[in-house]
């Protein structure tokens, strides 16, 4: 048996997720291509960009500086939307490697190293994403990433309209230390990985291929606690091979 259809295997194995509701889709607007997931009460969003020279008024009447994005570089294929985590095509895919920068101006960069990897995808205005950060940072804080996997943040679909903006500050004010990468206007990191909806998990093997990806808050869709779900997920993206 393939090593990709064993961990697909193992995932379809899981216990069925739980019924949490309507999770936050995404329409990403990208030339020649139109990523559309379906779901209950679906809420399709857009992307969009601040200007260098302006800044803007927030939800909460904050006067802030709106560059929240970077150009990011992607090196290989895309990967294909996800529909179904339990029937996967795109695992054991190879991922693309994303470039970009940090809001500190630092590189960031997830590469086929020989290390595997857990990323995950925020938007700072999702719901979903607000509740799962603070678990993830207390999970991250108690030691509960293993030594052998790196882990990474990537913020996208910012919208200076909507709630929790700047994500910069938001990340900030939660305590997430971990490289974080700023996705571009275009949402061209999260196309890359075949987002559906937030918040979006990938695991990658040491290989750079896709070992599991899972849309929606974890510990729920895992039917397992914030640690239990966290640590599942870093586990499946360090499996040898079978």
């Amino acid at each position: 048996m393939s090593n990709s259809a064993s961990k697909q295997g193992q995932f379809a194995a899981l216990n069925q997720p739980k019924d949490t509701g309507p999770r936050v889709p995404v329409t990403w607007v990208v030339v020649g291509l139109i990523a559309v997931v379906a779901l209950a009460a679906a809420v399709a969003i857009g992307i969009t960009a601040g200007d260098d020279d302006t800044t803007v008024e927030t939800a909460d009447g904050e006067v802030v500086d709106p560059i929240e994005t970077a150009e990011v570089i992607v090196d290989g294929p895309s990967l294909p939307p996800l529909d179904n985590p339990a029937d996967d095509p795109g695992i054991g895919m190879p991922a693309p490697e994303l470039s970009g920068s940090s809001y500190t101006g630092e590189p960031v960069e997830i590469l086929f190293d020989g290390r595997p990897k857990v990323v995950v995808f925020l938007a700072h205005w999702c719901p979903h994403c607000q509740r799962e950060l603070p678990e993830i940072v207390d999970w991250l804080e108690a030691g509960g990433l293993r030594g052998d996997v790196d882990f990474y943040a990537v913020a996208t679909a910012v919208d200076s309209t909507r709630p929790n903006f700047p994500p910069s500050a938001w990340f900030e004010d939660e305590g997430l230390d971990v490289p974080i990468l700023m996705d571009d206007e275009d949402g061209t990191a999260a196309t890359a990985f075949g987002l559906p909806a937030f918040p979006y998990w990938v695991a990658l093997d040491a290989d750079g291929t896709v070992a599991l990806r899972v849309s929606g808050e974890l510990p729920d869709v895992l039917d397992r606690s914030p640690d239990e779900a966290f640590t599942f997920m870093a586990d499946f993206a360090a499996a040898e091979d079978e």
